[in-house]
C-alpha cells in the first residue's frame, strides 16, 4: 500500500506493517493507524507516522536509552486493550519534542506509548502520580547515565 506523507514523501508498506491504535493517541483520538519509520538505520529515534494523515508524525524513542529507572505498571484495562497475555514482549516509546536547540529535547515520560508488536496494537497511557514528567530532558538523562557509568 502506498502511504502519502508530508515529511517522507510516498512510502510503500504492507498492511502487516501498520500499528492499530483503537483509542488513538491523546489529542488525536480520531487517528488509528500508524507506521514506524526509521530513516537512519542506526538512530535510536524513530517516527510514528500516521497512515491516514500525511501531516501527522511523532518522533519516538525507547526511554530505557536515557532513563534507566523508568518503570510502567500496566492496568488490567491497558493489558486487555493491548491484547497482552503477559508473555510476549511489549515496546515502550515516549514522544520526543525536538526544538531548534537539541540540548533542550524533552520526552513525555508521563504518557508513554505501549505497543504489542505481536498483535500490532498500540495504546498511549497516562501514568498516575507525579513521578514522571511530560517534559523530561533527554540530554540531561543521557549525561546522568554517563556520569553514573563512568564516574564523571
Amino acid at each position: 500500500m502506498r502511504v502519502e506523507t508530508t515529511r517522507f514523501g510516498a512510502l510503500e508498506a504492507g498492511e502487516e506493517e501498520f500499528l492499530g491504535f483503537p483509542d488513538g493517541l491523546y489529542g488525536f483520538g480520531d487517528v488509528h493507524r500508524y507506521l514506524v519509520v526509521n530513516r537512519r538505520g542506526e538512530s535510536p529515534f524513530q517516527w510514528l507516522q500516521s497512515v491516514d494523515r500525511p501531516d501527522l508524525a511523532f518522533v519516538v524513542l525507547d526511554p530505557s536509552l536515557f532513563c534507566p529507572g523508568y518503570r510502567i505498571d500496566l492496568s488490567a484495562e491497558d493489558r486487555q486493550a493491548l491484547g497482552w497475555d503477559g508473555r510476549s514482549a511489549l515496546d515502550v516509546w515516549v514522544v520526543v519534542g525536538v526544538p531548534d536547540n537539541p540540548e533542550k529535547m524533552t520526552a513525555n515520560l508521563k504518557g508513554p506509548i505501549i505497543v504489542n508488536r505481536a498483535r500490532r496494537i498500540g495504546r498511549q497511557v497516562i501514568l498516575p502520580g507525579d513521578e514522571w514528567s511530560p517534559r523530561h530532558n533527554v540530554i540531561d538523562g543521557i549525561r546522568g547515565e554517563r556520569r553514573a557509568v563512568f564516574g564523571g
